[in-house]
């Protein structure tokens, strides 16, 4: 970049341009909203058939299109933000190296180089000097003219400034170089793995957005202060450049957590789909016996096929699996004509690493009046988080049915790896490991509240999940003001006084059939002493002190049946209408 480049320089006008990125991400994300959640959702509630469904898959398509859209475009908007910044610092060191040197009586030229002249009286007629982009050699012995090194010094601030604008403007362009997209509808997979090189490319071009910034092992309050201290722009800016940070960040906003996660749901879904479809095919497995033998066995190929590929293959299914779920939860694929509606959801934590860990919301918990966290037991994953979604939208509408008027919130909160199989939740490690992320979690939707009243928050556990919620207790304070056990094989306390919440503010349900409580009481019960017999107190025992709930229910998974009494009950604690309760035995 040339010396009258930098001089006459406008940042701003870069900066417009940003806007105007800026509002075309907006209304894309606007757009993606309204197709998902007014237009689509319409449609399936109204009519069925082919077309339909045909018509709805489009409008899903047209989803994701603008979704890429807004990501692609604030990209854009950053990377200029960012270049106009930097250009604007560069302008400025370049203007007061100017100034500084013109009132010493230099002159600086267009070409960055600097003049000045001897006005020492014994050599009046002595010639112009000057210094140019280039230090002199250096001479031996004393420079016959002081005002040599000073024009130096000044040379030097001139062309630091102009490689510092030169450097940025060549960072910027590189990445911005990178920012394109086809005009077809669909996104294909290969087009959002693109855009996450697209974010680390402006994430290296772009210094004003230091990751380093982001807090870490801070606070829910912490972390909702650092949040709420930075501009509008800044805030855009780390959801477009560090999406997976700011997303598991407790105590932001809803609304700030929902966009970033969303951005790395589709980022993460095309790269573990592109990662699947790498896999070779699996090979024959089962060898028929030779003839006159019943034995089949295992071919080699298959064996080192399943070594190398069988556990990736596995957990990249399952956890498209989820992805894929929490999609259709975002697209409301399961509506039904008639059906009831129910809100928006926010996606306030995504990880598919491992298992996977998501959290999931059915309105937005910053606003809510009634809130219920659901903390699900055994087996619990990515590849089955289905079930768990739609049991807090039965909740949620089980709830909102009860709520006259006031607004409701229902969560998953997959937040921890949850034991599997039969050998693992007998383990309390599970628990123990989770409790302290649920705490947070909770401390989180305090501090990002929009209102001055926190809201009243339900904490409701099934099973393991149960046992996870009494840990948290445990090891430190749940802040919740109601706890809904279900089916809880024990909480690792012995009396509903030690969960943290107001005295007689925690509820309990046992459903007939349901074998859980009695298995696992041995295992995750409070042991207690009396006299010369060991106990194993539970949630279901009287001596526990929990209000027994009505169940009508069968079995281990009911508890969330459309239309049943299990359901009813918890809905009435989420919403604290507590004197309608149905009470059961106990």
């Amino acid at each position: 970049m040339t010396f009258d480049q930098l001089k006459d320089l406008r940042p701003a006008e870069l900066e417009d341009a940003a806007d105007g990125w800026h509002r075309l991400s907006s209304a894309a994300g606007t757009a993606k909203g309204r197709v998902t959640d007014e237009i689509a959702t319409r449609l399936q509630l109204a009519v069925t058939g082919e077309g339909v469904d045909a018509a709805v898959e489009r409008l899903h398509d047209l989803a994701q299109s603008c979704h890429h859209a807004q990501v692609e475009t604030g990209l854009i908007r950053t990377a200029l933000n960012g270049l106009a910044g930097e250009l604007r610092s560069a302008q400025k060191k370049l203007a007061d190296a100017v100034a500084d040197a013109e009132a010493e009586q230099f002159t600086v030229e267009s070409d960055g180089s600097v003049h000045w002249v001897d006005r020492d009286p014994a050599a009046p007629l002595a010639p112009h000097q000057s210094v140019r982009g280039s230090r002199p050699s250096v001479v031996i012995g004393s420079d016959p003219d002081p005002k040599r090194a000073k024009a130096q010094e000044y040379v030097d601030r001139i062309e630091a400034a102009l490689r510092e604008a030169t450097e940025a403007d060549a960072r910027y362009a590189r990445a911005l170089g990178r920012l394109h997209a086809d005009s077809d509808l669909n996104v294909s997979d290969a087009e959002w793995v693109d855009a996450q090189r697209d974010m680390a490319a402006v994430r290296g071009a772009a210094d004003h957005v230091p990751a380093g910034d982001i807090p870490k092992g801070k606070s829910p309050k912490e972390n909702a202060d650092w949040w709420k201290g930075l501009s509008q722009d800044e805030q855009a800016d780390y959801i477009a450049l560090h999406p997976a940070s700011v997303g598991a960040l407790d105590g932001l906003p809803a609304t700030a957590r929902d966009e970033a996660n969303r951005a790395v749901l589709a980022e993460k879904r095309a790269d573990y789909q592109t990662q699947l479809n790498a896999i070779p095919p699996e090979p024959l497995k089962i060898q028929p016996g030779r003839v006159g033998s019943p034995i089949a066995t295992r071919t080699a190929e298959w064996i080192a096929w399943d070594k190398k590929w069988g556990d990736k293959r596995s957990q990249l299914e399952a956890s498209l699996k989820g992805m894929g779920d929490i999609q259709n939860r975002f697209a409301r694929k399961d509506l039904e004509p008639g059906e009831k509606r129910f809100p928006r959801a926010y996606l306030l934590a995504f990880s598919p690493e491992g298992r996977g860990r998501a959290v999931i919301a059915n309105g937005n918990p910053d606003t809510a009046d009634h809130t219920a966290v659901y903390v699900p037991g055994t087996d619990a994953g990515l590849g089955n988080f289905a079930h768990d979604i739609k049991r807090m939208t039965n909740l949620w509408l089980a709830a909102n049915s009860e709520a006259e008027g006031k607004s409701v919130s229902t969560i998953t909160w997959l937040g921890y790896d949850a034991p599997q199989g039969i050998k693992q939740p007998a383990s309390s490690e599970y628990a123990n490991n989770g409790a302290p992320h649920l705490n947070t979690f909770v401390d989180g939707i305090r501090a990002s509240h929009a209102t001055d009243s926190p809201g009243h928050l339900t904490v409701t556990g099934h099973s393991y999940g149960t046992t996870l919620i009494g840990s948290a207790a445990r090891q430190g304070d749940l802040h919740a003001d109601d706890v809904v056990t279900l089916g809880s094989p024990g909480v690792q306390v012995g009396r509903a006084t030690d969960l943290d919440v107001p005295k007689g503010h925690v509820w309990n349900e046992e459903a007939d059939g349901d074998k859980i409580p009695d298995l696992g009481r041995y295992v995750h019960g409070h042991r207690e002493q009396i006299l010369d017999t060991a106990i194993h107190v539970i949630p279901s025992d009287r001596l526990f002190g929990a209000h027994q709930m009505h169940t009508d229910t069968d079995g281990h998974s009911g508890y969330w049946d459309t239309d049943s009494e299990s359901l009813k009950n918890q809905a009435l604690v989420v919403v604290g209408k507590y004197g309608d309760v149905e009470k059961g035995s106990g």
